[in-house]
């Protein structure tokens, strides 16, 4: 398992590649473009993305618990797929698939009432989630007012160093999704 990490604003232009990579998937074989979408989006978002493996995420999630960072959890379900499969998914009407995909999107952006930092359930799958940078950055305010000794030892690590990074650099792009 993987967690592929994206800023939510990304900047021109890799925010126009990423929406036509992610409305050519709703096409699937009726996407025209050349180049693929996907190529021209991955290359132009790459340096926007923090891929993380199992154990990687562990190692952040670990961090992120001990400083505060991050609380416990049960996150309410996504909406119910109201299709009758992928084919009806293609066929349908853009608006019913638009519906789909903003309940879906709200379902990605949700937090829990009187709670500050990340939700954790949002960092332990591939979601779809959207962690705000409202939630950025009071983790990150979590971080700074956590022990000196705590974070002096964090940061031995230069996967907790670059992932403090791009937390600081995420604030300020809308957060970031996971997938």
């Amino acid at each position: 398992m993987s967690y592929d990490l994206e800023w939510a604003d990304l900047p021109e232009p890799a925010a126009t590649a990423r929406l036509r990579f992610e409305t050519c998937c709703d096409l699937r074989d009726l996407c025209v473009h050349a180049p693929p979408c996907f190529g021209e989006y991955e290359s132009l978002a790459a340096a926007y993305q923090f891929r993380l493996n199992i154990a990687g995420m562990a190692v952040c999630r670990d961090g992120m618990r001990r400083t505060g960072m991050t609380y416990q959890a049960t996150p309410q379900p996504f909406p119910a797929w109201p299709f009758d499969g992928i084919e009806d998914w293609h066929s349908a009407d853009q608006s019913r698939r638009d519906e789909y995909n903003e309940a879906e999107r709200a379902a990605s952006a949700q937090t829990i009432a009187g709670r500050t930092g990340i939700p954790e359930f949002k960092l332990m799958s591939n979601g779809p989630w959207l962690v705000g940078a409202r939630e950025v950055d009071e983790a990150l305010s979590y971080y700074q007012a956590s022990s000196l000794r705590l974070r002096v030892d964090l940061e031995r690590d230069e996967l907790w160093l670059a992932w403090l990074d791009w937390l600081r650099q995420a604030v300020s792009h809308g957060g970031f999704t996971v997938r």
